[in-house]
């Protein structure tokens, strides 16, 4: 059984809302969560406590939309928290995606939760909590090789995304035709 602030909350700015009515619904079903606005406190260097809460967390909870726009600090998280999923086959992750649609490519390996709080405004929070109540099929699963393959393609993103950011294309690099 999952204990206090074993279960992480992750979650892109635009579902802020949902953030905080799923960690009120986990509250009441004694699954309290770990969330930033309700357990960072004045004084408190903020990326120490998220680290801590992520090394203590045991599932993580990455609630998303479709046109959910992360900042680079949420896409940091979201990163440590695979990192510790694929250290640690106890740990689990579970992408609970609002409004029906396909998770983002780094969330694919996993089978997300689809919720639609405009169809079941009072009912959606369930499906996460039975999803928590189920348990870790995974910790029994994990092959050295599978863990290896999945470090391997963290490193591939991390450096795709350093050439992305140093690599943008000036005036000269474009086809003639795409030059402004």
């Amino acid at each position: 059984m999952l204990t206090e602030s074993d279960v992480f909350i992750s979650y892109a700015r635009d579902t802020a809302p949902l953030a905080k009515q799923l960690s009120q619904a986990l509250e009441t079903q004694g699954f309290p969560p770990w969330i930033d606005f309700k357990d960072l406190r004045a004084g408190q260097d903020w990326q120490d406590e998220i680290g801590r809460a992520l090394d203590k967390a045991a599932t993580f909870l990455i609630l998303m939309t479709p046109d959910s726009l992360s900042s680079s600090w949420q896409e940091t998280e979201w990163r440590a928290a695979l990192t510790r999923v694929w250290s640690d086959s106890a740990k689990r992750l579970i992408p609970v995606v609002v409004g029906g649609t396909e998770p983002p490519p780094f969330l694919r390996n996993w089978i997300s939760l689809d919720v639609d709080p405009a169809a079941e405004p009072t009912d959606w929070t369930r499906h996460v909590v039975d999803a928590l109540r189920t348990p870790n099929q995974a910790a029994h699963a994990p092959l050295a090789a599978v863990r290896r393959a999945h470090w391997q393609r963290l490193e591939e993103i991390t450096r795709a995304a350093k050439e992305l950011g140093k690599n943008e294309p000036t005036q000269e690099d474009l086809p003639p035709g795409l030059r402004r």
